[in-house]
């Protein structure tokens, strides 16, 4: 959360924009080393995980058509047969489930260096370019005041990147808080659902 990560809010603008960057490069670096081991696995699995959904696929149209055909009418086993295509539901609903993630999984270490580069930059603009004009044109008093705003925006933002929101800073008060609140009602229903999976 920002306001973990922030100093008092006597601090100015500047103090508090550049320890931002300094821990958003921290746990950039953190994530880089765990991904990186995520990516040699998943370049390992991407060609066994196709060719099971295919196997899989296959398997169950082909049982489907001949076998629970059979076990019902020339053997007489309708039951087990009920047994074994509900179960094979199950799977299939699994597997479908699995090969819709599975593209974000595989995707995911590119596209986190993809990320990681474009925020680099960004980092790398902004104390290059804003943080010396704040430093050297705003007062002392006044960028311990945006500081202290700053802050305060953060602590209400939301807990979650959001691909549509306002780009604007009218549209950044209005969103803000509600996109905030949603977030945090979001958060707290998935914890609860996972304690009660996990009891």
């Amino acid at each position: 959360m920002a306001t973990e990560i922030a100093p008092p809010s006597t601090a100015d603008i500047v103090s508090v924009l550049t320890l931002q960057h300094e821990r958003a490069r921290a746990l950039l670096a953190d994530l880089h080393e765990s991904v990186a081991v995520v990516a040699e696995l998943t370049g390992d699995m991407v060609g066994p995980f196709r060719d099971l959904v295919q196997l899989l696929v296959a398997h169950e149209a082909a049982e489907e058509l001949v076998v629970w055909p059979a076990l019902r009418t020339a053997l007489e086993e309708g039951r087990l047969a009920g047994d074994c295509m509900a179960e094979e539901h199950q799977v299939k609903h699994l597997l479908a489930k699995l090969e819709k993630m599975a593209p974000g999984f595989f995707e995911f270490p590119h596209a986190l260096a993809e990320f990681e580069a474009k925020l680099l930059a960004h980092a790398e603009h902004e104390e290059q370019s804003v943080l010396p004009i704040l430093e050297q044109r705003v007062s002392p008093d006044k960028r311990r005041e945006l500081g202290g705003n700053f802050l305060y925006a953060a602590a209400a933002a939301p807990s979650h990147a959001h691909a549509h929101s306002s780009e604007s800073a009218v549209g950044n008060v209005v969103l803000g808080p509600v996109l905030a609140t949603i977030d945090r009602v979001r958060d707290a229903v998935r914890s609860l659902i996972r304690r009660r999976g996990s009891a």
